[in-house]
């Protein structure tokens, strides 16, 4: 702050660090406090006449004083009632720092030092007893309708051959300046509420109406941007100016990219709004339609189909065939607006929905054909999985089911009543024989197969039991899939299946057969080191875990090896991996409570329980993260309840090796933990997991340090 010396004596008392410190920590002394405030004013002059010859150091730092004293002190400087002029005076200094001249960051950077100030302002007052608020808010909201007013003109673009000249980083920072203020401005309605959005509408009904002179597309800009950070957050469904701005927006000129991405993005802020007053999506959606065609608008104009196709969906279909038409031009948005199409499909009829399905993915139907008769080579490979994205994409949201909660008005609206094979199952079943044909040459590539497995995960997940019929060709498909590359996706489309299907009659020999092959081929992995596969033996875990929550028959098969499974639970509980032991746990979770119920299981579980107290011991003793406590109690839980006649004999056998499981223990430590684990409160989930955390803790040499005050 040694810019500040040149002024003289009016700033010794804020010119150095020294008194910053101050500042910080002067709560106490209010009176000190008050003090403080005339020379901060007397420095505005000086802050003028830096603003105006470009020092931007000076302005910088003089601007630091003013919000380090308002910012930290806001709230004692309020309760200073017969000093509130000199308060007010400099909430207005801080306020001519938010909107001093020029764009940020090329002309200045001392305004986003400001924002975080009003904040602050905004909650001391609002914590105010009513009484007291209401007087502070009639001094104080015509400030904040003020600052609005700032902060949209700090949020204009610069002219086009301003903005033209400027860098990519200072764009990106310009970038995040108008989000901070988007930020701001989505705060600030909390306290100015209804009449800020009102005050918005006007200023912008005046602008688009005014014949007099020719508004810049700049100034039409920002209002919209603040009328759009409002409502992409705030619910602005009961707001009475929403219908007159859905009446506007057709009637701004677009001739800038910036201005038609920020009418784009207004319009998917309003989407729900839209699905309340389906007679205006008229108004809005030619907009849309028209910008999807534009490279330069790809991002906003997809973001918002995809929102109104998601809130709007029932109201869409007489718009359905042209927004599919428009939606077929190569686009470089393709997944997502493929995510779009699905949530609008999902509402017609099914003769419309197969018939659009048809024009839609045809093209592709017919590239992935082709494709998967020629010879495997690089280009090939990412076309292919471009294809089988979009597919993936498109199933993600194609869901025929209409249950939509979250549509108010879905009793009232008349849903189409899917008659005969569910029209995504058809479709779905000519893509499933394409993929065969492409898999001859490619199942050997893992990220060919990861794609394959993505469109059945979210298909799966989408249909539910409308994929039954599908499921036969899937589990053998799988199977191939997994022998040749065994991949976490496919154990988790296994997953997937026996969470859906395993409990049906019909439907569990193939699941029975695709579980027994993955748990084969995975044991092999096993043999041969699994350390470089945590993502296999995570999703592993998972369905095994899923297999004994759903289906413990699974267990029952002469050919499933469970000791073998079992030992690679235990070696899982010892990977670095957090996700992998979580995992690990949850399947010993599911697996011990089937002790009594599935002979194989307790057999096992009665020959090799000590290894696995063994292995939870030492997570608990200072190997496993202890974020991971809760996991290894709930596996010391389902021992304790389910085999505690063999945990005792365990635990004492365990407890007796010198140094396990931590060199830091006594053996009074030990044995204390070892008797409250066999204890009465052994029933209680919550009281076992307290003694594991304090007994880590111990272990790890932490108990009663600082670090764990919290833990």
């Amino acid at each position: 702050m040694n810019m500040l010396n040149r002024t003289g004596p009016s700033t010794d008392l804020l010119g150095d660090t020294t008194n910053l410190a101050v500042l910080s920590s002067a709560g106490r002394y209010v009176n000190t406090l008050l003090k403080l405030i005339p020379p901060v004013l007397g420095l505005q002059e000086q802050l003028r006449q830096a603003v105006q010859g470009g020092d931007m150091e000076t302005s910088h730092g003089i601007c630091r004083i003013a919000v380090a004293l308002g910012e930290n002190h806001s709230r004692a400087l309020l309760d200073q009632v017969q000093h509130w002029e000199s308060f007010l005076a400099l909430v207005n200094m801080i306020m001519f720092c938010t909107g001093i001249p020029g764009h940020y960051p090329v002309n200045e950077t001392t305004s986003s030092l400001t924002l975080t100030f009003w904040y602050t302002l905004q909650d001391d007052i609002l914590s105010f007893e009513p009484d007291k608020q209401a007087v502070y808010q009639q001094v104080y909201r015509p400030v904040y309708f003020q600052l609005v007013d700032v902060l949209l003109h700090k949020a204009q673009f610069p002219s086009d051959e301003e903005y033209g000249f400027w860098s990519s980083d200072e764009k990106e920072q310009f970038r995040i300046y108008r989000v901070d203020i988007s930020d701001t401005l989505m705060y600030v309605y909390e306290m100015l509420g209804a009449e800020l959005l009102s005050s918005l509408y006007d200023k912008l009904g005046r602008l688009l109406t005014s014949t007099d002179q020719p508004s810049s597309w700049q100034h039409t800009e920002a209002l919209l941007y603040g009328f759009q950070s409002i409502a992409e957050t705030i619910d602005v469904n009961y707001s009475d100016v929403v219908p007159g701005l859905i009446g506007l927006i057709p009637r701004i000129s677009i001739s800038n990219v910036q201005l038609a991405d920020t009418v784009m993005f207004t319009i998917g802020a309003l989407s729900e709004w839209l699905a309340d007053h389906p007679v205006m999506i008229n108004n809005v959606l030619p907009l849309v339609l028209q910008a999807l065609g534009n490279p330069e608008l790809s991002i906003s104009s997809v973001s918002t189909l995809k929102k109104i196709c998601r809130e709007c969906k029932y109201d869409l279909p007489p718009y359905a065939a042209n927004i599919v038409a428009v939606s077929q031009v190569r686009h470089s948005q393709c997944m997502w607006l493929m995510q779009a199409l699905g949530f609008l499909l999902s509402a017609l009829q099914v003769e419309e929905i197969l018939k659009n399905l048809h024009s839609l993915i045809t093209p592709y139907i017919q590239q992935l054909e082709k494709l998967a008769d020629e010879t495997p080579n690089p280009s090939n490979k990412l076309a292919i999985i471009h294809i089988l994205g979009l597919l993936s994409n498109l199933f993600t949201t194609l869901d025929i089911s209409h249950h939509d909660d979250d549509h108010e008005n879905t009793e009232v609206k008349k849903l189409p009543v899917p008659q005969g094979p569910n029209p995504v199952v058809v479709v779905l079943q000519q893509v499933f024989q394409l993929i065969q044909k492409v898999l001859s040459k490619w199942l050997n590539d893992a990220q060919v197969v990861e794609s394959v497995c993505a469109i059945f995960e979210k298909s799966v997940k989408t249909l539910l039991d409308d994929f039954a019929p599908m499921v036969p060709q899937l589990c053998e498909m799988l199977g191939q899939m997994y022998s040749t590359i065994p991949q976490a996706s496919a154990l988790d489309l296994t997953r997937q299946l026996v969470h859906i299907f395993a409990h049906e009659p019909a439907h569990f020999p193939p699941i029975k057969a695709l579980f027994l092959l993955v748990t084969s081929v995975t044991l092999t992995l096993f043999q041969q080191g699994p350390r470089d596969h945590p993502d296999i033996v995570d999703s592993f875990m998972q369905l095994l875990a899923q297999a004994l929550k759903r289906k413990p028959d699974l267990f029952f098969c002469s050919s499933l090896d469970v000791q073998a499974v079992f030992q690679c639970g235990i070696l899982s509980l010892k990977f670095p991996e957090a996700l992998t032991v979580k995992a690990s746990c949850g399947f010993f979770t599911e697996l011990l409570p089937r002790c009594g119920e599935v002979p194989p299981v307790g057999q096992v579980v009665h020959e090799n329980g000590k290894q696995l107290l063994q292995a939870v011991l030492e997570g608990i003793g200072g190997q496993a993260s202890r974020s991971l406590m809760d996991h290894f109690a709930e596996i010391l839980f389902a021992l304790s309840k389910h085999c505690f006649s063999y945990l005792s004999v365990w635990m004492k056998a365990a407890m007796q090796q010198e140094g396990f499981p931590s060199a830091r223990l006594s053996p009074e430590q030990k044995d204390t933990f070892s008797q409250q684990i066999l204890s009465r409160e052994r029933v209680n989930k919550r009281r076992v997991k307290e003694m594991v955390k304090e007994f880590t803790l111990l272990c790890r040499g932490l108990h009663g340090t600082e670090y764990t005050a919290d833990y």
